[in-house]
């Protein structure tokens, strides 16, 4: 039953059509919530490292961009990095989209992280390794 296995890459490529329409609106499901969007959008960072090239594209982007926000801020870790984010989705207004793309940030970041950071990072690949 080979044919009815999504794959790591299908996960991802579902969960981003999933991000991008859901956080739309409209259609018969209507609007993903807050919550929902930021979970998926970590889910869907989970997926996109996992599977690999081509798919690990926007992590590697992410781990590109704040390696040079460490080159040129040298005290901030990768943890303080992660807190950044979070604090950044929980308190700036952001759209649904947005929300999205800090948590597929925030995934990237969190997995290198260490402590809980990275141990949520962990489980949220759990997930999406077992539902692949």
């Amino acid at each position: 039953m080979d044919s009815l296995h999504l794959g790591i890459g299908g996960v991802a490529a579902l969960l981003v059509i999933v991000l991008w329409f859901g956080t739309k609106g409209g259609g018969q499901l209507g609007t993903l919530s807050w919550g929902w969007t930021l979970f998926l959008a970590m889910v869907a960072g989970c997926a996109f490292k996992a599977a690999g090239q081509p798919w690990s594209w926007f992590t590697d982007l992410v781990n590109d961009a704040l390696g040079m926000i460490g080159e040129a801020a040298p005290g901030i870790t990768v943890a303080g990095m992660a807190v950044i984010l979070v604090t950044i989705a929980c308190f700036v207004k952001l759209t649904l989209r947005k929300v999205a793309l800090v948590g597929v940030a925030f995934f990237c970041v969190a997995a290198d992280a260490g402590g809980p950071f990275e141990w949520i990072a962990d489980r949220i690949e759990v997930v999406a390794m077992h539902w692949a």
